[in-house]
């Protein structure tokens, strides 16, 4: 299971893009032998009003989302941190430049034909590709969640170890743990865009900041064009 489910965020209202490389958990077998799949059946999301932490309504100018915030954040440019990506990262805590606590919203995160329409795939099909995705990629978990009554979503934690291919050959060689963990979201907005939302905090991923992030996910707005 993942270190915080989406089942908590489904009760209470309910780097860039997909990255497919050679990098995979070393504990995923551990931890998500098999990738929870939910459905709408199982977890009705249901519309409510924001949070009582999350008092801050963030508009962006930009890219025309909104989304409920714990305060009021600093702003920056998403291709601050990674090169050529559109979006935004909203800061809540920092110490100059170490960023200790932020959401980078990216736009156009992953490539159109890479995941399919999430809110029509059947539970094989959904188990199949979550299972292609955590092979691939530095996950420790991973799960399809609702983010609001009508759109579903990509959710994964990445691994604090990894297992490393490093000579190509495919196979992983050597292993490393990273620096920190991270909570990761890809969704389609309301007008098709693919959005990822990432989860920053540091030094250690905080089950308050986790609770807080996934309550603002199902806060996330697009304006209707």
């Amino acid at each position: 299971m993942l270190k915080k489910s989406f089942q908590t965020f489904v009760a209470a209202s309910v780097a860039a893009g997909l990255i497919f490389g050679a990098v995979q958990p070393a504990d995923a077998a551990k931890k998500a032998k098999q990738p929870q799949v939910e459905t709408q059946s199982e977890k009705s999301a249901k519309n409510v009003q924001a949070p009582a932490e999350l008092p801050y309504t963030y508009k962006s100018q930009e890219y025309g989302y909104t989304i409920q915030c714990p305060k009021k954040p600093q702003v920056i440019p998403a291709s601050a941190l990674y090169e050529d990506r559109q979006g935004e990262v909203l800061i809540f805590d920092n110490e100059g430049y170490d960023i200790k606590n932020a959401w980078v919203i990216v736009k156009d995160a992953f490539a159109d034909q890479s995941v399919p329409d999430l809110n029509k795939i059947s539970d094989e099909e959904a188990g199949k590709l979550l299972q292609s995705i955590i092979r691939s990629n530095g996950y420790e978990a991973i799960e399809l969640v609702p983010v609001n009554d009508h759109n579903k979503g990509i959710y994964a934690i990445t691994a604090k170890v990894l297992e490393i291919d490093t000579d190509g050959d495919g196979q992983p060689d050597t292993t490393a743990e990273a620096n920190s963990q991270s909570a990761v979201t890809f969704f389609r907005g309301d007008n098709g865009e693919r959005y990822r939302i990432e989860l920053i905090d540091n030094p250690e991923l905080r089950d308050e900041a986790v609770d807080l992030y996934q309550k603002g996910i199902t806060t996330f707005n697009t304006a209707k064009k």
